[in-house]
């Protein structure tokens, strides 16, 4: 049993009650690399609808032992896009049309979890012109700009910095993919309030969970994940911002990779009524259940396939030994069986060397002189893409399931 299973039930987030309807649990983890042969740390995270005002989150607390196997690469920033068709616009391009009315000469701009820093380094480049003050906010400093100054800063405790901005208050906060990963979301959006100038903006993205947004092939996505502490609709961002003092002014959604985006500008609502929390019709929680049901779907189409794949040859290979490949084996235990068999060759290029159920993993550069065909087991599309681009230039015989 994972610790975190027997931690108490947090509180909503939202109304602050801590009464739950579990929509599903999440299994996730990570590997254990310390030793030759593999160990899964196992972390379960159930996700759960408020019975109060029927927000979406995980249930239990996020620990600093959670945290720290959650986010245990700090060197670089994970692919969160697909790489953009040529012709259309990238993310980060409507990001930039979406907030480029709110950037005026001498512009503050801040990015709360700037990760790499894109959004503010494409503003650098489109707005010279303003000559803008760029700042970035996260735990470590991925920018590397000259341009733009960071701070480093626990997203989870904005107060610390807040002095920080007392003399240069922000013209424009953004924090795209973030309010997603944080405890406390109002407390967050607040924090930020505080920071901006009385006409300042901000601007906020996240995976859309609305019933209206787009859901096809979500089993390809990250909207699940276990960083992914709440689940957010219209509905429910509404009501979070208005708990924050905040009126939305702008809304788009967007679709991107098979991923649903929800985009909103903000500013203070320069009123005193304290808003009360009332049920969100329309939350998160036919998105969750859907995606958890297309990736069920999914892995047993997969598996139907490495099944095919034996009967017409003796030996087959599966390429990327990560979270998915485990599921795959814990729903599917046959699959073990054919691992310990020796009819299953595992490829992956960063656990090459170690040893799962006394099958040695080779490193994925040999795939290139495979003799046998190899099926791409990662489901989610940056990574699928990628790794689908390399076994073309290795002119690999490797089969990427739809």
């Amino acid at each position: 049993m994972s610790a975190n299973q027997k931690q108490k039930q947090t509180s909503c987030k939202v109304c602050g009650k801590s009464s739950w309807h579990i929509i599903e649990t999440l299994l996730s983890g990570i590997w254990d690399r310390s030793q030759v042969v593999l160990r899964r740390k196992v972390i379960f995270f159930p996700i759960g609808r408020c019975k109060h005002c029927h927000h979406v989150q995980v249930t239990i607390n996020y620990t600093k032992e959670i945290f720290e196997a959650l986010y245990f690469s700090n060197q670089v920033e994970p692919n969160m896009w697909c790489d953009t068709p040529q012709g259309q616009k990238s993310p980060y391009e409507e990001m930039f049309d979406f907030i480029q009315p709110c950037i005026e000469d001498g512009a503050h701009i801040v990015d709360f979890g700037a990760g790499a820093g894109t959004t503010l380094k494409y503003i650098d480049n489109y707005c010279k012109e303003y000559s803008p003050t760029l700042t970035s906010v996260d735990f470590h400093n991925h920018v590397q700009s000259e341009t733009i100054k960071h701070i480093s800063g626990d997203l989870n405790e904005l107060e610390i910095i807040r002095r920080k901005f007392d003399e240069t208050p922000i013209s424009l906060a953004i924090s795209t993919h973030v309010l997603e990963h944080v405890i406390e979301p109002v407390n967050f959006l607040s924090e930020i309030t505080k920071m901006i100038t009385d006409n300042g903006n901000i601007f906020i993205e996240v995976p859309d969970c609305s019933p209206d947004a787009n859901m096809n092939n979500l089993e390809f996505t990250n909207l699940i994940h276990g960083q992914h502490i709440h689940y957010y609709s219209k509905e429910s961002l509404a009501q979070i911002v208005k708990l924050a003092g905040l009126k939305i002014v702008k809304q788009q959604q967007l679709t991107t990779g098979n991923i649903p985006r929800l985009l909103l500008l903000l500013k203070k609502s320069n009123s005193n009524i304290q808003h009360s929390v009332i049920p969100i019709e329309n939350n998160a929680s036919k998105s969750v259940t859907k995606r958890f049901n297309d990736y069920s779907n999914y892995q047993e189409s997969l598996f139907k396939k490495i099944q095919q794949a034996l009967k017409k040859d003796k030996t087959i290979g599966l390429w990327g030994i990560g979270g998915d490949f485990y599921l795959l084996t814990q729903k599917y235990p046959e699959l073990i069986h054919w691992i310990t068999s020796n009819k299953v060759t595992l490829y992956d290029y960063e656990l090459a060397g170690h040893v799962f159920y006394n099958s040695k993993i080779i490193c994925s550069s040999e795939i290139k002189q495979a003799k046998h065909p190899v099926i791409l087991l990662p489901m989610y599309g940056p990574t699928r893409e990628k790794m689908k681009e390399l076994s073309i230039n290795w002119g690999a015989n490797v089969t990427v399931p739809c």
